[in-house]
């Protein structure tokens, strides 16, 4: 009986081979279109200054692997090894934690024109799994690719580091897609208990590095070394036994990225290496189907809860009167009412993500606050206002998606609404910068009551801290509006996005820094020594909100000149 025969029956979970074909076609095609836009885009007037940082920051990578990682001591093969197999795991714990405190379901990460055209086609679900899988790889290769550059100088073998390290991400993607499946499909009780061993995991890890810390730090260092430090006990967590019994399916694989030679055991793991993406596969399908099983029948015991008659016409004659008239506006409606419904809207929004929201602030705050543990009581004010500023440019923005950043299908609704430019930008930006001022101010006031410094510097901080958050998210939204993607866009353009932002904001905190001293001179040298606080104090706030205010004000250009037609990309 031929395969196409055998996987088409009844009992099957898997389409024929040629449903497969066809579905690597249809990821060609669409490869090749998104390619020809690419090419487009690049040589568009309008996006050359991204075209040129993006080739610049390549030319830069390219030979900073050449001469100066490729002369570099190559690091030990066993360390290698652990870190290559436990950081996975770590990654992956990360990815768990994330999912069960995140409440939205994500199917397979498909996009919209996907679940239209072929959620509604005559495929199982596993073909669906597999296409997702398709469309990963050419991510999955080029961050094998930049992994590669960084790691050449360790290993004999180029290429079985390439294979090493692009199965291992290969398998890190399945199991963070198996571990959203896994979360999309619990009940509410079984998610409180996830989160509940989510943080008991975290506590663990984090006592752990803690206790790393400790022991391998002299009490009354600086609190620099504290930092480096951390980098070596996350590296020994990596390498712990417990840590390496859970990356069992990431050591065939980091071994064949180390291996010095071919050989028997190289082929023995290259074969396992197979077997286990198979595997996963397998496991991602019946997750997948297992999930889809829970959730009818969480809806049908809703269902069952609603008395006989009465679920569907009493809700969608409530629905429908809500949304038809909401907040009980009429037309031509209130500047009140409308404020109302819209802080309505952002409460909900507030509400849906406030897991997301919650943990990803909790951690960076008791990191921030971790510097006031050490004796260093000069060193302890700079590291705290250190960490928010950090914390502030390069956490907050990925954790608070409430603003454009969110949905570019919404964009076409917001764009029909009749709100000018500049509202409309301040209303997008007003809940997460909020949020990020809520986090600052209460870091820097548990970090006054213990350091006690002068009330020139909290003022200074608070307020500089204030302007740096919205800058950060007036920035982060006209990047979005000039080079708009969709969420869970993968590539090579989204990779040199995330690169070319991380440096862009680690050279504005550098300015930012060298402009403070100057400014600092300029006083000491211009103004009279009574003067001298006040005048630094009063200058770096009303300069640090004056970008800020240009930053809104560019966002604002940057809304008004949005095109439907050509910024928005294809699904």
């Amino acid at each position: 009986m031929s395969r196409d025969a055998t996987s088409s029956m009844p009992g099957s979970c898997w389409d024929p081979s040629r449903i497969h074909r066809h579905l690597l076609w249809l990821t060609c095609a669409r490869s090749q279109l998104r390619l020809r836009r690419t090419w487009d885009r690049i040589r568009s007037p309008r996006r050359i200054l991204a075209t040129l940082s993006a080739g610049l920051f390549l030319i830069a990578y390219v030979l900073y692997g050449i001469f100066v990682l490729s002369n570099r001591a190559p690091a030990s093969p066993d360390h290698l090894r652990d870190w290559l197999s436990g950081g996975m795991v770590l990654y992956a714990l990360y990815h768990a934690v994330r999912c069960v405190w995140t409440e939205t379901v994500v199917d397979l990460e498909l996009t919209p024109a996907e679940r239209l055209w072929l959620g509604g086609a005559p495929l199982r679900r596993s073909s669906l799994a597999t296409y997702r899988i398709s469309n990963i790889v050419a991510a999955t290769a080029i961050k094998t690719m930049l992994l590669t550059i960084v790691l050449v100088g360790d290993v004999p073998r180029v290429e079985l580091l390439i294979l090493g390290v692009f199965s291992s991400l290969l398998l890190l993607d399945l199991v963070r897609q198996i571990l959203v499946r896994v979360a999309s499909g619990l009940s509410e009780t079984n998610r409180k208990r996830a989160k509940v061993v989510s943080v008991l995991w975290v506590s663990a890890v984090a006592l752990q590095v803690i206790a790393n810390v400790a022991s391998m730090t002299p009490l009354g260092s600086p609190t620099w070394l504290y930092g480096i430090h951390v980098l070596y006990a996350v590296g020994d967590v990596a390498q712990s036994f417990v840590i390496q019994v859970l990356a069992v399916a990431w050591i065939p694989m980091a071994q064949v990225a180390v291996a010095p030679a071919y050989s028997l055991w190289t082929l023995l793991a290259i074969v396992c290496i197979a077997i286990t993406i198979r595997v996963a596969v397998g496991v991602l399908v019946w997750v997948d189907a297992w999930a889809l099983h829970q959730n009818f029948r969480h809806e049908q015991a809703l269902l069952r809860q609603q008395p006989s008659g009465r679920f569907q016409g009493d809700v969608v004659r409530r629905w429908g009167h809500d949304n038809a008239n909401p907040q009980g506006i009429p037309s031509g409606y209130s500047r009140i009412a409308a404020t109302k419904a819209l802080w309505t809207r952002q409460y909900q929004s507030v509400r849906r993500y406030r897991g997301t929201i919650g943990f990803s602030f909790l951690i960076p705050t008791l990191l921030c606050l971790s510097p006031l543990v050490t004796n260093q009581v000069l060193e302890q004010w700079f590291y705290v206002v250190s960490g928010i500023a950090l914390c502030t440019m390069l956490l907050a923005p990925p954790a608070l998606r409430l603003d454009f950043r969110r949905d570019l299908l919404r964009m076409q609704l917001l764009k029909s609404l009749p709100v000018k430019p500049l509202t409309m930008v301040l209303g997008q930006l007003a809940l997460p910068i909020l949020i990020t001022w809520i986090f600052q101010w209460v870091t820097l006031a548990t970090a006054a009551v213990i350091v006690q410094p002068s009330m020139g510097q909290w003022l200074l901080w608070t307020f500089v801290l204030a302007a740096l958050a919205v800058f950060t998210f007036a920035t982060e939204n006209a990047l979005f509006l000039v080079y708009p993607h969709h969420a869970h866009q993968q590539g090579l353009g989204m990779m040199l996005r995330a690169k070319l932002t991380f440096l862009g904001k680690a050279g504005v905190i550098a300015a930012s820094l060298a402009l403070l001293v100057l400014w600092g001179t300029v006083c000491k040298s211009v103004l009279p020594e009574n003067w001298h606080a006040l005048g630094f104090v009063g200058g770096a706030i009303a300069a640090t909100w004056f970008v800020a205010a240009i930053s809104v004000l560019v966002t604002t250009s940057c809304w008004r000149r949005f095109d439907l037609s050509f910024d928005v990309p294809p699904q």
